[in-house]
């Protein structure tokens, strides 16, 4: 929204999002939310259910996910995101560690706790060996580095 006002075209804006850490959940499909109940393990709330969510809320959200103060409705979904050309990515060694987390306080294998996220995520989200190495080398082509957080 904020391109379109300064009258930038979206094809002229290369934007990468790195999902490491606490974001990782986000690269993943809504089965694995349920399954692994990520909302509780990453303490990600429902807005409109105020409990631990059970769903990616940023993967083909729901009308009335995302209210903005002044604008209304908007549709910031990763799926519209790509659609418009970002980029986005997971880093692999939180996937490594933080199934491994979940898989001990499940008492399952962390392996194939791993694989079956790996088998979650979301189509056009690519795993990096690390995020910290996906935002150099994402400056090396050009980028900026930005967190907004």
């Amino acid at each position: 929204m904020t391109n379109a006002a300064t009258g930038t075209p979206e094809k002229d804006n290369s934007v990468v999002v790195v999902l490491r850490h606490d974001a990782i959940p986000y690269a993943m499909e809504s089965r694995l939310w349920e399954k692994y109940k990520f909302g509780e393990f990453f303490k990600i709330y429902d807005e409109q259910t105020k409990a631990p969510s059970i769903r990616n809320m940023f993967w083909q959200p729901k009308p009335g996910d995302y209210k903005i103060p002044g604008v209304g409705n908007v549709a910031i979904g990763i799926n519209e995101l790509q659609a418009s050309g970002v980029m986005f990515c997971v880093c692999d060694m939180a996937l490594t560690v933080l199934s491994a987390a979940m898989s001990g306080s499940m008492n399952k294998d962390a392996g194939e706790v791993k694989k079956d996220w790996v088998s979650g995520i979301l189509p056009g989200i690519e795993i990096v060996p690390s995020g910290v190495w996906a935002v150099g080398r994402a400056q090396e082509h050009g980028c900026a580095y930005c967190n907004a957080s």
